[in-house]
Formats: structure tokens, sequence, C-alpha cells
């Protein structure tokens, strides 16, 4: 851990608002990132992120030092999207067959792929490939936790992210989007 967190985290603990303060400025934008990779849109994100928030100030001190205290953030905010979509609405996994009335109308035109247009193409996967992929490809979940957080079987978790990179895949052929 950095000199930095490392005094944010001391003076947090110690219930100091100037050091939340600080923390929260720096890794604002690093958790609105992690909530928006599960929310709908920018409101969601937002309530996301102030339940994390709130969850990282009350469990700071389960925080053992080991590692980067941003992932362990990360994983703070995931879990509070998972409950917030737990909360709202039943995650549901499709079938193969149902990916086809996602696709949009394709565009001919060639497409450059950035890191927003990746993201706005996960965004099209349906909640359940998109869950279980941000939680094992973006925030390291295994498939065991994952199978244990969402309530769902191992192989459930195997299954969904294997569909959600093929579904990735074939937006990207569809798009004509070179990886």
């Amino acid at each position: 851990m950095n000199q930095e967190d490392e005094r944010l985290l001391k003076g947090c603990l110690k219930g100091k608002r100037n050091a939340q303060n600080q923390l929260y400025n720096k890794y604002e934008r690093r958790m609105y990132a992690v909530a928006m990779r599960y929310a709908d849109d920018s409101d969601e994100a937002l309530d996301i992120m102030q339940e994390g928030f709130i969850r990282i100030f009350n469990n700071l001190h389960q925080f053992r030092g080991e590692g980067r205290l941003h992932k362990w953030m990360d994983r703070v905010m995931a879990n509070a999207a998972l409950r917030f979509i737990s909360k709202k609405k039943k995650v549901r996994f499709q079938e193969d067959q149902e990916l086809e009335l996602l696709l949009p109308p394709r565009n001919d035109t060639e497409i450059q792929i950035n890191t927003k247009e990746l993201m706005d193409i996960i965004k099209l996967l349906p909640q359940g490939y998109r869950t279980v992929f941000n939680m094992y490809a973006v925030e390291g979940f295994s498939h065991k936790e994952i199978a244990g957080m969402l309530g769902i079987t191992e192989g459930t978790s195997r299954s969904q992210y294997l569909r959600a990179k093929k579904a990735i895949q074939k937006l990207l052929e569809e798009y004509q989007i070179t990886q």
C-alpha cells in the first residue's frame, strides 16, 4: 500500500472527516467505473456508488493491508452493485437463442474500438451475462465466489461467462470491430 493510502486509511479509521473526503475524492472516478459496469444507467451507478462508499467506510477496519487498498475497494463496490441488483430486480440468465434478439441493427461503417465502446458493447449483454462477465473477468472473483454471491451453481457461472464471451465476440464481429 502506498504512503498516501496508508495515511488516508489511518485517518478514516480514526473517524477523521477530512481523510474520508480525501479518500472519496481520490477514488470516486474509479468506484463510479466499477458501479457503471453493473448499472443500467448513471443514476443507478450513483446509487450503487453511494451504498458502496458507505460500506467501504463502515468496513475499512476489515482491510488487512494485504494488497492495494483500491483493489479491496473495487470488491466492496462490486458487492454493493450485486446487492443493488438483487434488491431491484432478479438477474435473469439467458439461453443462447435469446442473444439474436439483443443485437441492434448492424452498421457497416468501420469502427475503431476503445474502452468506452467496449463498455458499451458489454452493456448490450443481458444482465445475467454482464454480471457474471464483470465479476469474473473484471473484478477477479472466482466462479465459486460468484456462485455463492448470486445463488447459482459454479457450472452456471462458468456457462454464463462463456456465453458472455461468445456474445461479446459476436457483437464485435457484427460491428466489424477488430481487437
